[in-house]
């Protein structure tokens, strides 16, 4: 197996992991993220599903599943890698306290550093 293997599948059982925290246990990680609205749960679901989907493609790309082959995968991983970085910036923002967070408390780093995860793993991906 391979590096670019071996980094595929760690973004699939990443992005799993959120992606199943997010859909079903989306009130612990609303408490998490300090959103104290009963809504904010709801709110979160998407988000997983959106992820669900997400690693779907992943893992349909890794298999090489109907139509999709492995020279599919990184151009979505090119879309995640952009998607994390600007997480990364945003976060990394708010803790520096160049936003200002919704409640005026302070960002937590784990935040601020947890889109650095996959995104390291994505460059990984890209060098070998």
């Amino acid at each position: 197996m391979d590096i670019q293997s071996i980094c595929h599948v760690f973004l699939i059982l990443f992005g799993g992991f959120f992606a199943i925290q997010l859909t079903f246990n989306s009130q612990k990680f609303a408490t998490d993220l300090r959103m104290d609205s009963p809504q904010a749960a709801y709110a979160l679901k998407p988000a997983g599903f959106l992820m669900s989907g997400t690693v779907l493609m992943l893992i349909v790309t890794f298999f090489q599943i109907g139509v999709f082959e492995r020279a599919d995968t990184p151009a979505l991983l090119a879309a995640m890698g952009l998607f994390c970085t600007f997480a990364f910036i945003w976060n990394m923002g708010q803790f520096l306290k160049v936003w200002p967070t919704f409640d005026g408390a302070d960002h937590d780093i784990k935040n601020a550093i947890r889109p650095l995860i996959p995104l390291v793993a994505i460059i990984i991906y890209f060098w070998a």
